[in-house]
């Protein structure tokens, strides 16, 4: 078992330069399984499902205006 901790994981940036660093060359895996805190659930359990959950990108801009 190995962990493996995502900088820049809102921004989609952490996982593709982990890859292109060389990730899984140095550190062999035969499957990956994301976690995400879960607030609410008891301490000491866990929720998995099939497939995606959480996956979502949005971005958007901010204008100020000084009058």
């Amino acid at each position: 078992m190995r962990l493996i901790f995502q900088p820049g994981e809102e921004t989609m940036e952490g996982s593709p330069a982990m890859i292109a660093d060389g990730l899984f060359e140095r550190f062999p895996v035969d499957a990956v399984y994301g976690m995400h805190n879960m607030p609410g659930l008891p301490f000491g359990k866990f929720h998995f499902c099939e497939n995606e959950m959480m996956a979502k990108f949005s971005s958007f801009r901010w204008r100020f205006y000084c009058r």
